[in-house]
C-alpha cells in the first residue's frame, strides 16, 4: 500500500503539469478582422469620424471585444482578443459563435445611433474549428437608428 500510495505523490504533479499544458494549449483567442470602407460611403471628413470594432454573439450588439479608433485610418486590420472585453462575464472565451460588426460614427458615445452611422457586419464566426480565427469586412450601409 505505501507503494501505491509512493507512486500516486509523484505521478500526482505530472498529471497537474500535464493538464495545465493542454489549458495553454486551447490558447487565447483571436480574431484578425481586415476592415474596409464602401468607396461611395467615404465621408469628406472622415477623421471626425469614430471606427468601432467589436465582436458579439449573434443578433445581439452587446460586445464581447472591441477596438476603438478613427475610421480616417481605413483601410486596416484589427485583432480582436479575449483581453478586450467590457465586461469580465462577457468575453470571446464565453462564447463559441460570433458575428463582427464594424460601426463608423461621429458621435463618440458607441450606444447613440444617428441615420449618419455606417456599419458593415461579417457572417457567423465559430471557435469549433480553433482559437485563432479571421474575416473581412466591409462598411457598405447605412445603420438604421431604431
Amino acid at each position: 500500500m505505501k507503494k501505491l500510495w509512493a507512486l500516486c505523490c509523484l505521478l500526482l504533479p505530472l498529471c497537474t503539469f500535464s493538464a495545465q499544458a493542454d489549458e495553454a494549449k486551447k490558447g487565447h483567442r483571436t480574431i484578425a478582422v481586415q476592415v474596409k470602407m464602401a468607396q461611395n460611403l467615404t465621408p469628406v471628413d472622415a477623421e471626425l469620424w469614430t471606427l468601432y470594432v467589436y465582436a458579439a454573439k449573434p443578433n445581439t450588439r452587446l460586445p464581447l471585444a472591441n477596438f476603438k479608433g478613427k475610421l480616417s485610418q481605413l483601410p486596416t486590420e484589427v485583432l480582436l482578443d479575449e483581453s478586450m472585453y467590457l465586461l469580465p462575464h462577457l468575453t470571446l472565451k464565453h462564447t463559441e459563435e460570433v458575428v463582427i460588426v464594424a460601426k463608423a460614427s461621429k458621435s463618440k458615445n458607441p450606444h447613440q445611433k444617428s441615420n449618419e452611422d455606417l456599419i458593415g457586419y461579417s457572417g457567423p464566426l465559430s471557435f469549433s474549428s480553433g482559437d485563432k480565427l479571421a474575416t473581412s469586412i466591409v462598411i457598405d450601409r447605412h445603420d438604421v437608428a431604431k
